[in-house]
């Protein structure tokens, strides 16, 4: 037979069971006001109809409460008058529809509560009244705060914004979106922000992207919120994307996207399809110094790769590279630009020879004769434009913490970063972190490049991209993933500060091949008087680095170059230069004749084929084409001038 089990009851204190009925009653009351806080906007109609009628009943229960009743009505038409007013002042003015239900609902509600607070409080018909008026209330107001499509993309991003962001506790307070549409491709939306005038900025909404891609659910590279195209501070462009169009490779596509007018050339992209600028010269004014920062593999090396190679492609500008670590960084462009310097020692003779260079320019800027655009004749020259005969001199400083820890070094660099613009030399300082300390504890040296182009890619610390853009764009690279998604490198990944001024991120250009451009193209080099200042340093560059790889020195010896007892280069007129080799005239017969029985040859393939130094080369065929003897086909291609015009020339010599 089987045995029931008892039943246990547990007995509860009167006292017990109070405390825990006033615990569920808590409970019970505290979800409900949460439920009611969190969904206050679409159950504004209720949470008016039950105050609306709370008053009511309180006025009718009182012995005068209809003089209450009036006191409250004045106080909601003057709350009423005064909310109408302050959108109207923050250019949020209600359209005629809007503003007609606002003034409906207000005095009807006025109206209603008079009544009660006259027959009583809640009794009958008042109840029935009640229910009309939070339907004729509600109704439009639910109506007009639906999910609605908005240009095809869902209007639950409005409704989203105003949850999550423009609340009371939200990253943009009291904001509000307008212009939402979907993005073509169905990546996405775009919006413009609106923010109360006043009291947020466009700089505060640029701030506050981490909150705002948390509201969307998507990473902050995801989102970007940058300064609209007018300027105004109290709005701002949102877009946000469901896939980073940054996470896919953007290809180089070549030297050819260089403006040799402007000195303006794109090295990347930003992820609404636009490019990032970069100038590399302002007409009329001069070069534009660079500062490059970022972490290690964020992408520094392959943008110096981009750089280096419009500058290889350009007659326009010359290189000179610095590269502590012994090409290690730069390898493809070790026998590609005007001088490379694989050490600290050997750069401080690249820095010596540019110094001495700087200071011929100003000399030649300064008595420079020149004819204005009113026709007048006159001397000296502010601002500097490269030319062909006078190019720009990009002076490239890799792992520039390495170069900078020796003071004279720095002494060296801020003079160039002060005085060497006006005629020419632009300095390229690039580093990991770009903090005194990595820069020679030079706060001169630092303004002054950071005064130019600042492209500060993924960085170790929020430190770094504060400092590089002083305030300039609200960025922070330290933000920047490592890695997207899907495990494929961010590198690139970064902010530019240039002929733009956009907050947003942006990813430079990959360049697949860099040793084919290194390859291609002619490497310009300096002027003779340039060679001459820059002395045997300079000349015999190559020399030194093959003597210490412990290699057969090359078989075209550069010629000496006379120095004074400083070891300067001695200054020398034009007609007396003969820099590399011992003859001019020796040299340009050479050329001539091997042009003659060729329709056209490239630089390099004639200093091959004769034997003679790619400077000296470089230099009779200029001097050739002042006489008219030979003319350029293209830029590093020639070919003989007209054979009568060249034979009176040899007649006349």
């Amino acid at each position: 037979m089987l045995r029931r089990r008892p039943r246990i009851v547990i007995r509860r204190s009167k006292l017990e069971t109070a405390v825990l009925t006033a615990r569920a009653l808590f409970r019970t009351s505290r979800g409900i006001v949460r439920f009611s806080w969190r969904h206050r906007r679409p159950l504004a109609p209720l949470h008016a109809a039950i105050t609306l009628g709370t008053l009511g009943a309180a006025c009718g229960a009182a012995a005068d409460g209809w003089k209450t009743a009036l006191l409250l009505d004045a106080s909601l038409a003057a709350g009423t008058t005064w909310w109408l007013r302050r959108r109207r002042l923050k250019d949020r003015p209600l359209r005629p529809r809007e503003r007609a239900y606002a003034l409906t609902s207000a005095g009807t509600a006025g109206a209603l509560l008079l009544a009660m607070a006259a027959r009583g409080g809640i009794a009958p018909p008042m109840p029935g009244l009640l229910l009309i008026w939070l339907l004729a209330a509600g109704i439009p107001w639910w109506w007009h705060h639906r999910i609605r499509d908005v240009d095809g993309a869902l209007g639950e991003e409005i409704e989203l914004w105003e949850q999550r962001v423009a609340h009371d506790r939200g990253a943009l307070t009291g904001s509000w979106l307008t212009n939402l549409v979907g993005r073509q491709d169905g990546n996405g939306i775009g919006a413009l922000i609106n923010l109360p005038p006043g009291e947020l900025t466009t700089e505060q909404a640029v701030a506050a992207t981490g909150r705002i891609a948390s509201a969307f659910g998507v990473p902050p590279s995801s989102v970007v919120i940058e300064a609209t195209a007018e300027g105004a501070n109290n709005q701002a462009e949102l877009a946000v994307y469901k896939r980073n169009p940054l996470q896919a490779v953007h290809p180089w596509p070549g030297p050819q996207l260089l403006d040799h007018v402007a000195g303006i050339a794109p090295i990347g992209v930003y992820p609404d399809g636009g490019h990032a600028l970069y100038r590399f010269w302002r007409p009329g004014s001069g070069p534009v110094h660079d500062l490059i920062a970022g972490t290690t593999d964020a992408g520094k090396s392959r943008l110096l790769d981009q750089l280096l190679a419009y500058e290889r492609h350009s007659p326009l500008m010359v290189s000179w590279v610095i590269d502590p670590q012994r090409g290690q960084s730069l390898p493809d462009w070790q026998d590609a630009v005007d001088w490379f310097a694989d050490s600290v020692t050997e750069g401080k003779k690249l820095l010596k020879a540019a110094q001495r260079e700087m200071y011929r320019r100003n000399k030649l800027l300064a008595r420079m004769e020149w004819v204005d655009e009113k026709g007048r004749l006159r001397r000296g020259k502010a601002s500097f434009t490269p030319t062909e005969e006078l190019p720009l001199l990009c002076l490239t400083i890799e792992e520039a913490h390495a170069v900078l820890a020796d003071p004279q070094n720095v002494k060296i660099v801020e003079d160039l970063a002060k005085m060497a613009r006006k005629c020419g030399i632009k300095l390229r300082l690039v580093t990991q972190v770009p903090l005194l300390a990595q820069l020679g504890n030079s706060m001169t040296l630092r303004d002054m490049v950071a005064a130019g182009n600042v492209v500060v890619l993924r960085t170790a610390n929020r430190l770094s991209g504060q400092v590089a853009f002083n305030g300039t764009i609200p960025a922070d690279p330290h933000a920047l993933p490592r890695e997207f998604p899907d495990g494929s490198s961010s590198s690139g990944l970064g902010y530019s500060l240039g002929p733009q001024a956009r907050s947003s991120v942006m990813r430079t250009h990959f360049v697949e091949d860099p040793f084919e451009w290194a390859t291609t193209g002619e490497t310009t080099t300096l002027c003779a008087e340039g060679i001459a200042t820059a002395g045997t340093d300079y000349v015999t560059w190559r020399q030194r680095r093959d003597e210490a790889w412990g290699t057969p020195e090359p078989a075209d010896e550069p010629a000496a170059v006379s120095l004074d007892k400083n070891g300067d280069a001695a200054d020398a007129d034009v007609d007396e230069l003969a820099p590399v080799v011992p003859a001019d005239d020796s040299a340009k017969s050479a050329i001539c004749t091997y042009l003659a029985g060729r329709d056209q040859a490239r630089t390099g393939v004639i200093a091959h084929d004769l034997d003679i130094p790619l400077p000296t080369v470089s230099q009779s065929l200029r001097r050739l084409a002042a006489e008219g003897r030979v003319t350029r086909v293209r830029h590093g291609i020639w070919a003989t001038a007209d054979t009568d015009a060249a034979e009176r020339d040899d007649a006349a010599a």
